[in-house]
């Protein structure tokens, strides 16, 4: 019984009422061959397989077969039936067992009829089916003719004959042999083998004949033709020695593994010494032991192995050998297995839109090919259905109707065999249908990195997580294609989610839903078109390598399924097995012979096709071996050592590894007496390196070379070495003496030591050495050699120890004196002979969050389209920078990785490296990035309180930064309170910058507890909160004991108002007075002032200022009497109009002045606001200076509406005169210095304010200007009530005073466009004597006077509004 709830979509409209409701199904299977009882999660299955599964039939036509089949689930009944070649039998009678009945065998050459395979399948209703393992039905046949036939021998009596026979046949024939028509029988020198062969050895002369065999299978016999057996009659050949041959070399063989192997081998020929040669066997080059029996010979050589297992498969050697030469034959032999499992897959049950992989692992030899079928049908691989690895299934977003059952099968052509697994898809389960209770959807739901194979994804917590104190616990992932059913999912703890394996240039739909401790909520759905892939073409299709000789293979493939345009070309990329580099062709065919390579190596190939768009895919490497050949070099380090009087010792070393040119498998040893045309040959297996010649003359000179033999022959022999035996035995009445001249080579496992006989060796006869070794002493382990043996390798020792060896060599006396040698063994290091790949290149990080990075990269050894078509993988290397020793690693099978769990705000360093079977690459170079920042993550420590020195309602509180910061702090919240069951909010908060370690809390209430806790904040939020920390301020103040009792003192806040208010009043009076004494002063001057402006001359017209001529307003008032006072400008206006240095007064026709002159400078520039310049005094009198005006920019828009501003001053600067080489340090317009001319306009009552600068273009409103030659100008302005304007020039002393004339009128000037200010550098000041102001003075009249006064008075009014108001250019 299951208890299956309603699944609502975040996409459905149906209105659910909020109150809890489920729905209960109960599935009661009564078709019992499947029984599930659901408890929570669990499915128990009940097995569904075969019992009997049908087998092969070899049957004759006409005859009636029985295939058996028969399946169980339980104790219910399964439903049988039969296909045929695929297709379903309706005419054949099946029993009631299951089984199925063929009568009256049909079969012809023209119809097939009840040949064929046949399959039994099982059918359970609602579980699914499953079908057996093919068995085929075969008519029994024989081939025509033999494929191999006995040949005629001619032998010497004494000699062996051997023939074979063989043909095809099912079943398997057997063989029986006649000689001249009669069969021959079993007896001690003849033997026959059921595989064909015959052996006759110690050749009679009844033994000569014809022989033949007769094959039989079943109701078919075939007869080979005759082979004669004669006699050799040359025997002078016998005498002077035969050098062996082979009358049956052994043959390659693939033999099934478990079963009897027979490899024959016989050889004649006869030695000086009449010796027939003798066989010996070989594996790798190496003499087969027999010490475990696990083979015997048989007959006069022939080797048998009665079970073959795997470890028999390599290259077997038959050696013939006597006195005159010796001779190979190699062959080889391949263990063949049928098809076996290593793993089945296995029932599962997973749910909706999941994934699911059956695993299936099956050995073969050949290899089986597998493949899967779902309830007795083909699956064909699909986005969605992928064989993974060749073998196992991989099934992507699941449905429901994907149910059923599941079948892996395995064959070769030894047989097959299958196994099944079923597989149930569940629903997602209930969900709690209150929507308070479930997490609303995730916010902003967007694409961070999109490409052709994977796209990521980033969102942000939804808006409502659930109830209160309800977590996120995790989210789900769902894509499908658009408009398409079948949909996956991927679950994950983090904000983004990198989905791999997409289809280019397709339209997916994500969609994107919470989980919290109730359930999923509502999903958020976007659309992402993957991008679009390089079209270029898929692998070449099935790509193989074979050598054509010692030095070439050839290379052929099919072309590519997809091409994706035009095929160009090909390119064969290939690389020798263990080199360090790649070499690669281009082709235009289907094939190519690659030559100039190396004898017996394995290369390495793989191809891939060129369209227009570039390099395709390639395919998987494949391997090939050049042939072998013989050996192009002869053996190393040949010597030679008389041991005895009758005896030599020969030592040597292979031939050089490059040219070998195939697998050594014996050394031949040619030696003969000094003076002798004959010599004799002794040879030796693979991993001998010394051979002793014995049975030599006494004191005789022989010379002797070697030569290295492969299963292709002999390479070239060495030259002739020689030596000389004793004249005499040796002695053995006392020991040898000490080995000389020992050395050793050592590796991380073993030491090699090898030595030379004792210097009186010559004398005393050595039986052999004695080795001893051990950790830090000799005599631990012990080992026996002959006398011969000048090396020994010591083996499976530690790597990075010291071992010392003692060397002794022995005769019956005993064991003579030692030599010692102290050797340390090698560092255990990883030889890697693999070649190495490419690194990846052009790593790049894409940060997505605080904690997770996505890398990506480019395999440079991949196609333009970058799939990956193979099994490598990728691994890769991080670790913050600051700590780069300590490394982590991920493995990624694409070609980017979702790094999560870093650090936040950490900088951290990514390398990675590539790697495929045993090949790898380096690191590739690094890149470097740093992760987002976030909140705090930790609490501020060490919240310590500290009371103020002094001040007991004053604490300090103090802590140490948070142990993860995540960030810049950017400051701390201090939370206080008297009562800790408060809610946080209703604490009071006390806000410290991120830089500070402390702070003084203040006014607190004595005696009175406080609740502290605080925590820490940067840009990205707030971190946790501290642990309460508890503080109790004091009673209260302690007092002096004079002090008066009565605490009637004011609070020091109210008693800082008082002080600030006392301060402000005396500051308002003192403002006050100092503004009277200032109007005052004022006023007395204007009283006591005297005409002394130099009016405007009449009769000039001045000339309109034009934008360039314009100069900044100037202020010359040439009267003792009128001193200029406290006029101080407002701070804006001293920031914007700097005071030009003192040393920019000294021109260059004129010297600077001293130091009186300087105050005088300062006290004229402090009617421009300088601070630094002092006013004089009272009652110091001095001639007026001249100002040197301020850069005014004055803007004037005609377009600007009249304003109602307050009335303002102006000033017009008026332009006079050019002096050549002067340049204003504000300007590049070059101005004369002359002395400056102001022109005052002051608006008092009209509302519309008169931009600086404006001067009437009409010819009725003029203005005065003076002259260069010091003439002056009047105009007369039209209406004198709207502005008054004042033209002052100062007075040089070679100049009389002139009579001035009367006030200039003034009227309104029309606005135009803005003219820019020039400031022209000030001219040097001359001082005028008191006789010539005196003389100027008496020469006024009264008039004249009073008008000046007027004029005078007017301008001070001027100036006074512009201090007061604080007029801004």
């Amino acid at each position: 019984m299951a208890k299956i709830g309603l699944k609502l979509l975040p996409e459905s409209r149906w209105t659910v009422s909020r109150s809890f409701f489920s729905v209960t199904l109960t599935f009661i299977w009564t078709i019992g061959f499947l029984t599930l009882t659901v408890k929570g999660s669990s499915v128990h299955f009940r097995k569904f397989h075969f019992t009997v599964e049908p087998s092969d039939v070899v049957t004759n036509r006409g005859e009636d077969i029985q295939l058996h089949c028969n399946a169980q689930h339980g104790y219910n009944k399964t439903n049988i039936f039969w296909k045929k070649d695929n297709e379903l039998l309706h005419t054949r009678q099946q029993l009631k067992n299951g089984s199925l009945y063929i009568q009256n065998v049909q079969h012809s050459k023209s119809n097939v009829g009840d040949v064929g395979e046949y399959q039994c399948f099982a059918e359970v209703p609602s579980v699914g089916t499953i079908i057996s393992k093919p068995a085929h039905v075969q008519i029994a046949h024989m081939a025509k003719m033999f494929s191999i036939t006995p040949e005629t021998l001619k032998v010497y009596l004494g000699d062996i004959a051997m023939f074979q026979c063989s043909i095809d046949g099912i079943p398997q024939p057997k063989y029986s042999w006649y000689k001249n028509n009669v069969l021959l029988k079993r007896s001690n020198h003849i033997k026959m083998y059921s595989d064909g062969f015959l052996e006759i050895t110690n050749v009679r002369a009844i033994d000569f004949g014809k022989y033949y065999c007769e094959a039989k299978n079943m109701n078919t016999s075939r007869r080979s033709r005759p082979a004669v057996l004669q006699e050799n009659t040359d025997l002078e050949s016998i005498r002077k020695g035969v050098a062996p041959s082979f009358v049956m070399k052994p043959q390659d063989a693939e033999v099934i593994r478990g079963s009897l192997l027979v490899l024959h081998c016989g050889a004649n020929g006869i030695d000086r010494n009449d010796e027939s040669p003798k066989i010996t066997w070989l594996k790798g080059g190496v003499e087969l032991d027999n010490s475990n029996k696990t083979y015997k010979i048989v007959g006069t050589g022939s080797l048998v192995i009665p079970n073959v297992q795997e470890n028999n498969n390599g290259i077997y050697t038959c050696r013939a050998s006597n006195m005159e030469d010796s001779i190979d034959a190699p062959a080889s032999v391949n263990v063949l297995s049928p098809p076996q499992f290593k793993t089945k897959p296995k029932n599962a049950v997973a749910q909706v839109n999941s994934e699911q992989m059956f695993e299936c692992d099956i050995y073969g030899v050949p290899p089986p090919k597998i493949y899967w079928m779902k309830d007795g049908k083909m699956i064909e691989t699909d986005d969605y259905f992928k064989i993974v690895d060749h073998k196992n299934l991989r099934i992507l977003g699941l449905l429901k109707e994907d149910e059923g059952m599941y079948q892996c099968f395995g064959k070769n052509y030894l047989g097959s065999i299958q196994a099944s697994a079923q597989l149930v898809v569940r629903p997602h389960s209930l969900q709690n249908l209150n929507s308070d209770s479930l997490p609303s959807e995730p916010v902003d739901l967007h694409e961070v990195i999109r490409a052709p194979s994977f796209v990521t994804l980033s969102w942000k917590p939804p808006t409502h997580t659930g109830p209160k104190d309800t977590k996120i616990i995790s989210y789900s992932v769902f894509w499908k294609e658009k408009e398409r059913e079948r949909e996956r999912v991927m679950n994950t703890t983090s904000l983004e989610a990198t989905i791999q394996h997409l289809k280019p240039n397709t339209v997916y739909e994500f969609r994107v839903q919470a989980y919290n401790s109730h359930g999923p909520g509502k999903a958020v759905v976007i659309e992402v078109e993957s991008e679009e892939e390089v079209r270029v073409p898929s692998p070449p299709r099935n790509a193989i390598a074979e050598a054509v000789s010692p030095t070439s293979i050839r290379v052929k493939y099919e072309p590519p399924e997809e091409p994706n345009g035009k095929i160009r070309s090909y390119k064969i990329i290939y690389y020798e097995v263990g080199a360090n580099k790649e070499a690669a062709i281009e082709v235009r065919g289907l094939e190519y012979v690659l030559t100039n390579l190396k004898q017996f190596r394995d290369y390495s190939f793989r191809v891939e096709a060129h369209n227009e768009n570039g390099a395709g895919m390639s395919t998987e490497e494949f391997v090939a071996k050049t042939k072998a050949d013989i050996p192009s070099d002869s053996p190393t380090n040949f010597t030679l050592e008389a041991t005895s009087s009758t005896s030599i010792i020969v030592r040597w070393e292979p031939p050089p590894k490059d040219h070998q040119n195939g697998p050594i498998v014996g050394y031949k040893i040619r030696f003969k007496k000094k003076g002798s045309r004959r010599g004799k040959t002794v040879t030796t297996a693979s991993n001998v390196k010394f051979q002793p010649l014995t049975d030599l003359e006494k004191g005789a000179e022989y010379s002797v070379r070697i030569a290295a033999l492969s299963t292709l022959g002999i390479g070239p022999f060495t030259d002739w070495l020689f030596t000389k035996t004793y004249d005499d035995d040796l002695d053995e009445s006392h020991v040898p003496g000490k080995p000389s001249k020992v050395r050793t080579a050592t590796e991380a496992n073993s030491i090699s030591v090898r030595w030379a006989p004792p210097v009186d060796s010559s004398k005393t006869l050595v039986r052999g050495y004695t080795v001893t070794y051990g950790k830090g002493i000799p005599d631990v382990m012990r080992v026996k050699l002959g006398p011969q043996q000048r090396v020994y390798k010591i083996k499976n020792l530690q790597p990075a120890s010291s071992y010392v060896i003692k060397v002794m060599a022995t005769n019956k006396m005993g064991d003579g004196p030692p030599i010692y040698a102290h050797v340390k063994t090698e560092k255990e290091s990883e030889i890697d002979l693999a070649t190495p790949m490419m690194p990846p290149v052009g790593l790049k990080t894409i940060v997505l969050s605080s904690q997770t990075i996505v890398l990506t990269w480019t395999d440079s050894t991949l196609s333009r389209a970058q799939r990956i078509t193979d099994n490598r993988y990728y691994t890769v290397r991080y670790s913050p920078v600051y700590n780069n020793k300590k490394y982590r690693y991920i493995n990624s099978t694409d070609l980017n990785a979702h790094i999560d769990h870093l650090k936040p705000n950490t900088q951290y360093e990514f390398s990675v490296k590539v790697t495929k079977n045993l090949r790898k690459s380096t690191w590739s170079m690094s890149v470097v990035n740093t992760t987002q920042e976030s909140a705090p993550g930790g609490i501020p420590r060490d919240l310590t309180p500290a009371p103020v020195e002094g001040n007991p309602l004053s604490i300090t509180l103090s802590w140490q930064p948070p142990p993860r910061p995540n960030g810049q702090l950017t400051g701390y919240l201090i939370f206080y309170t008297t009562d800790s069951h408060q809610d946080d909010r209703d604490w009071v908060v006390h806000n410290v910058d991120g830089d500070k370690l402390s702070s003084t809390i203040k006014d607190l209430t004595p005696d009175t507890t406080y609740f502290f806790k605080m925590q820490a904040r940067n840009n990205k939020g707030y971190g946790p909160m501290s642990p309460t920390v508890v503080y109790r301020t004091s009673k209260g103040v302690n007092k002096e004991p004079n002090e008066d009792e009565n605490d009637d003192s004011v609070p020091t806040n109210v008693m800082i108002i008082i002080i600030a208010c006392v301060i402000g009043v005396t500051f308002c009076i003192a403002v006050v007075a100092v503004a009277i004494v200032i109007c005052k002063k004022k006023e007395y001057r204007n009283k006591r002032s005297s005409g002394t402006y130099a009016s405007p001359a009449k009769g000039k017209t001045p000339k309109a200022p034009t934008t360039k001529d314009v100069k900044p307003p100037d202020l010359w008032i040439h009267h003792d009497q009128m001193e200029m006072k406290n006029l101080d400008k407002s701070e804006n206006r001293e920031s914007s109009a700097p005071t030009p240095a003192p040393s920019q007064r000294c021109g260059e026709s004129s010297k600077c002045e001293d130091s009186s002159l300087m105050d005088m400078e300062k006290r004229r520039n402090s009617l421009v606001g300088d601070p630094s310049y002092l006013s004089p005094a009272p009652d110091e009198r001095y001639p007026r200076s001249i100002i040197r005006p301020k850069p005014i920019m004055i803007s004037v828009d005609p377009t600007q509406p009249m304003s109602r501003d307050p009335p303002v001053s102006t000033v017009t600067a008026v332009p006079n005169g050019h002096y050549p080489g002067a340049e204003s340090p504000q300007s590049q317009v070059a101005v004369r210095p002359v002395y400056p001319r102001t022109q005052y306009n002051t608006q008092y009552s009209t509302p519309p304010r008169v931009h600086a600068g404006d001067v009437s273009q009409t010819t009725s409103k003029k203005l005065a200007l003076l002259d260069d030659d010091d003439s002056c100008l009047a105009d007369t302005l039209d209406d004198p009530y709207l502005s008054r304007i004042g033209y002052v020039k100062p007075q040089q002393s070679s100049s009389p005073y002139k009579r001035p004339n009367p006030p200039v009128s003034s009227g309104p000037i029309k606005p135009r466009s803005p003219m820019p200010i020039v400031t022209p550098k000030a001219p040097d000041v001359t001082l005028k004597s008191g006789k010539e102001e005196s003389e100027m003075q008496k020469s006024l009249s009264t008039e004249e006077l009073t008008a000046e006064m007027a004029n005078l008075e007017g301008l001070m009014k001027d100036l006074n509004a512009i201090t007061q108001q604080e007029f801004e250019c």
